[in-house]
């Protein structure tokens, strides 16, 4: 009997380790990019569909198209904890390429450790929250231009 129940909660515990909150996190993943013990952000392309999975739906991700001039809106994830501090990896969804400056700035971010008021002083004030599985989100919105999408080349 002990040993079922010591099973029952090896077994109840084991996801723990595998999930990080709202985002499952998997030490091969392609898309995680670590920067140090507790640092790292998920770098996703807005096709790829990974991010509505984890229940990110609510970031303004919006692709540069002909209809819009080119313009078009990246997007950035960050997650907080019941004390305001980041709780896990935060998630950039980029439509063209990632920026190198939107890079730096989730380089700076410490997860348990950085602040609301900190994320404030690095990204500004967010432009959506939410709440996903327990976790306060803030989202921000990025604007990227495309030229490409502007003046489509007519031969192709």
């Amino acid at each position: 009997m002990k040993r079922w129940i010591a099973l029952i909660a090896l077994l109840g515990f084991s996801p723990a380790c595998c999930f990080g909150g709202v985002i499952p996190w998997v030490s091969s993943d392609p898309d995680f990019v670590s920067v140090g013990k507790h640092r790292g952000y998920y770098i996703v392309p807005s096709d790829s569909g990974k991010w509505w999975r984890w229940g990110l739906a609510r970031a303004p991700v919006a692709e540069p198209r002909m209809f819009t001039h080119g313009n078009g809106t990246d997007a950035i994830a960050i997650p907080f904890d019941t004390n305001g501090r980041v709780a896990f990896a935060p998630v950039y969804i980029y439509t063209i390429r990632p920026e190198n400056e939107q890079r730096r700035r989730l380089e700076a971010l410490v997860q348990g450790v950085t602040s609301q008021a900190d994320v404030r002083q690095i990204f500004g004030r967010s432009t959506i929250q939410g709440r996903l599985r327990g976790y306060q989100v803030w989202y921000y919105g990025i604007q990227v231009y495309n030229p490409f999408e502007e003046f489509p080349d007519i031969h192709g």
